[in-house]
């Protein structure tokens, strides 16, 4: 019996492992050994898709699942690739043949030993989900409005000078956007706080360069 019960949403990701070619294989840990750390998972399963000609959510799922039996200590990834590779075949009933479950294998010893910016990946989106809602793009929309009646047309003209803020969350759930109007007292205040926030960063960069690689 495996030694390691794999669930069920995983299978396409395993099939999709037992499936890659030399090729596709030698992208892949290309493409694990220089992602960068921090990027959205979105983001990776899109390049994952380009870069494999697969389904890149299927696969990123996969990858995800093995990051929690990656976080003891002194893990032998030998030994896991084995059980995994086994527990698939037990569990999914796919029905592979010993020449494809030593490929499974084989293939997991690979992605495994290249895992640890997937690793450090997750544990940033750990650290950036602590709050609900996180920051993913934002625009400035500027726009002048005239405002005129009947009585007014042959006088002056007034106008509104308008300022949407458009912002992109990332949560749990897909993509959101919020619109936010805003006036130019607004604006002012937004910019002396963006500019303070710049201060912040430039000053903790400059303060732990020479200890730590800041995401």
């Amino acid at each position: 019996m495996a030694k390691i019960m794999v669930p069920e949403q995983v299978f396409p990701g395993f099939k999709i492992i037992n499936q890659l070619n030399d090729s596709q294989l030698d992208n892949l840990i290309g493409y694990l050994n220089n992602l960068d750390i921090g990027k959205f998972y979105g983001d990776i399963a899109k390049d994952l898709s380009e870069l494999l000609i697969i389904d890149g959510d299927d696969l990123l799922r996969t990858l995800l699942s093995f990051t929690e039996l990656l976080s003891g200590e002194n893990v032998d990834i030998g030994v896991l690739s084995k059980n995994l590779a086994e527990s698939y075949k037990e569990f999914s009933r796919v029905g592979i043949n010993t020449k494809e479950t030593n490929k499974l294998k084989a293939n997991l010893l690979q992605i495994l030993s290249n895992f640890n910016k997937i690793q450090l990946t997750d544990r940033v989106r750990e650290y950036k989900v602590e709050n609900s809602n996180n920051f993913r793009d934002f625009k400035l929309l500027t726009d002048l409005r005239f405002m005129q009646t009947e009585e007014d047309a042959k006088s002056k003209n007034y106008g509104i000078i308008l300022h949407k803020l458009y912002i992109e969350y990332q949560n749990s759930i897909p993509r959101n956007e919020l619109h936010l109007h805003v006036g130019i007292d607004d604006l002012i205040e937004l910019k002396a706080e963006i500019e303070k926030a710049i201060e912040r960063d430039k000053m903790l960069r400059e303060s732990f360069s020479g200890d730590i690689k800041l995401i």
